[in-house]
């Protein structure tokens, strides 16, 4: 039986991040949080998550940034990146496009348009997901 992917959420607005992880956990996946992008490289390195979920505006370091410092590199497999952010959408693959982000994602209040995006850009870069989402998942 296959483990659920598992997300790591970064946000420094938490409740954001705890609205994120609630409707992420109860789709199926295994959540980690983290309320900063400052330490969040080691802990990706420690946890090893398949999707990392990054805002972008936050002090001290920015999601774009961060995941400029997580590309893959040889020898190194990488979790897939997705920016999310209230920034508009154009802003956001702009952001993407220069920072190495798989995709992006716009916040939303409706947990079902968050889950549906979500699962969305999972299926278009399944290929490069370090491993595969399981069949078990609820719907």
């Amino acid at each position: 039986m296959n483990q659920p992917l598992k997300v790591m959420v970064v946000d420094d607005d938490v409740t954001v991040l705890e609205v994120t992880a609630a409707v992420l956990e109860q789709h199926g996946y295994e959540v980690r949080t983290r309320e900063s992008a400052l330490g969040t490289s080691l802990a990706i390195i420690r946890e090893k998550p398949d999707v990392v979920l990054l805002d972008v505006h936050m002090p001290g370091l920015s999601g774009d940034r961060l995941a400029e410092l997580m590309a893959p590199r040889p020898g190194r497999v990488a979790p897939l990146v997705i920016l999310h952010s209230a920034t508009t959408l154009s802003d956001l693959e702009q952001l993407a496009a220069g920072c190495g982000a798989a995709d992006v994602m716009e916040k939303t209040a409706n947990p079902s348009a968050f889950i549906k995006r979500f699962e969305s850009i999972l299926v278009k870069h399944a290929a490069a997901l370090p491993r595969k989402p399981s069949s078990s998942r609820r719907s």
